[in-house]
């Protein structure tokens, strides 16, 4: 993708972004904290039983370990079709990005976790896959559509907040922003 269509896409996200948080509490009850108080803040962190550890190479994501990294939380469950159709753009995104220091994880958000182990098996994810709980649920703004993707700059600030299926120029573009970022 060529440096223009990155910038557009990036503009386009930007707009995007301040419309979805300016209208994101219209005529909602109030959450335990809003998507507003959530971007430019220090990332909640986590520590969870990654559920494809041989595939992954982690036992436990823990998000205080990734200081200094850019990384990208993706809200998905097995049941969702564009959460389907993001994986394989994930999966190729993060093998050509972890050598530069960028971090995927998955935060699945079924109503159980059965089924969600052999599903990363058979879609072939290698990046990290927990099980939401309700504080990470509530932490990251409630969570209430997916797919949702949350992307973390070097200093451990939220930067982004994408809902929807991303599309891969959005997560590349942004990507790219985070990483020339000094902080």
């Amino acid at each position: 993708m060529n440096k223009v269509k990155i910038k557009m896409a990036t503009l386009l996200f930007f707009g995007l972004c301040i419309f979805y948080i300016a209208n994101a509490n219209a005529g909602t009850k109030p959450k335990p904290q809003s998507l507003k108080e959530v971007l430019q803040t220090l990332s909640p962190s986590f520590r969870l039983k990654v559920l494809n550890p041989s595939a992954s190479g982690y036992n436990y994501f823990s998000l205080r370990n990734f200081g200094g990294h850019v990384v990208i939380i993706n809200f998905w469950a097995t049941w969702c079709p564009p959460c389907r159709a993001e994986i394989p753009v994930l999966e190729k995104f993060y093998n050509a990005y972890k050598p530069k220091g960028v971090v995927v994880v998955g935060i699945n958000v079924n109503s159980n976790m059965s089924g969600v182990k052999s599903f990363t098996k058979r879609y072939g994810i290698t990046y990290p896959v927990v099980y939401a709980n309700s504080n990470i649920i509530s932490n990251y703004g409630g969570v209430n559509e997916i797919p949702q993707t949350f992307f973390i700059s070097k200093s451990g600030k939220i930067m982004f907040h994408y809902i929807g299926e991303i599309s891969k120029g959005a997560l590349y573009g942004i990507t790219v922003k985070l990483l020339s970022m000094r902080q």
